[in-house]
């Protein structure tokens, strides 16, 4: 078994990283992805490498190789410093959960966060896994706006007001196009969307209607 270990980790839009330590050598790295969860991912794959036989300096410099996976805590940078994360192709509750707490620690109460999610897969595999802890789960994070839409995300949007003592920032949106109008209006300079879900709507055309409408 390797003695690879994970230290000093850090995350920003669009890119995260750490220290990297094995046997009193210690390596900083950066990957070209968002989370912390990626940051567990590319710690396995070099303790994994290690353990098969590759050399530690070899492993770490393989990271180089890692590229992002398209529509997963993709970062867009738009006008009046407004950032756009496309998480689109997160469709488990458990995955939403990991793209809420990296978002909301990078923004670190610095900018409003709103969250635009269609409905989720829930399959109990976290304590999160349920629509009541997921909607719990989001008011105890301080996001400061979720819009859910679509038909089936209805059911989030009412388990967001149950949980918390909301006035308004929770609403459902019955489709992409309500949702344009309704996110577009509420962004204010210096703000974070978050866009995910995409167990029952596709989500991408948000993206890119709030990216040409920003840029």
């Amino acid at each position: 078994m390797s003695n690879v270990t994970l230290s000093q980790t850090w995350a920003t839009w669009g890119a995260s990283g750490g220290v990297l330590s094995c046997d009193g050598v210690e390596v900083e790295f950066e990957i070209p992805r968002t989370g912390f969860i990626e940051l567990d991912l590319a710690y396995q794959r070099v303790r994994d490498a290690v353990e098969e036989g590759a050399s530690f300096d070899a492993a770490v410099k393989a990271l180089q190789s890692i590229t992002p996976v398209p529509h997963v805590l993709e970062v867009h940078a738009l006008g009046s410093g407004i950032t756009l994360i496309d998480d689109t192709a997160t469709s488990r509750a458990n995955e939403a959960v990991a793209s809420l707490k990296t978002v909301v620690n990078i923004a670190d109460r610095q900018s409003r966060v709103i969250a635009v999610a269609g409905a989720f897969e829930f399959d109990g595999d976290s304590d999160y896994d349920s629509l009541e802890a997921f909607g719990a789960f989001m008011v105890r994070l301080n996001v400061d706006q979720v819009f859910a839409v679509g038909p089936e995300a209805r059911a989030l949007f009412l388990s967001v007001g149950r949980e918390g003592s909301w006035d308004g920032e929770s609403q459902h949106c019955a489709d992409v196009q309500t949702a344009y109008d309704e996110v577009r209006a509420f962004i204010r300079p210096g703000d974070v969307v978050l866009v995910m879900g995409a167990a029952s709507i596709d989500l991408s055309p948000l993206v890119a209607q709030l990216s040409e409408a920003f840029s």
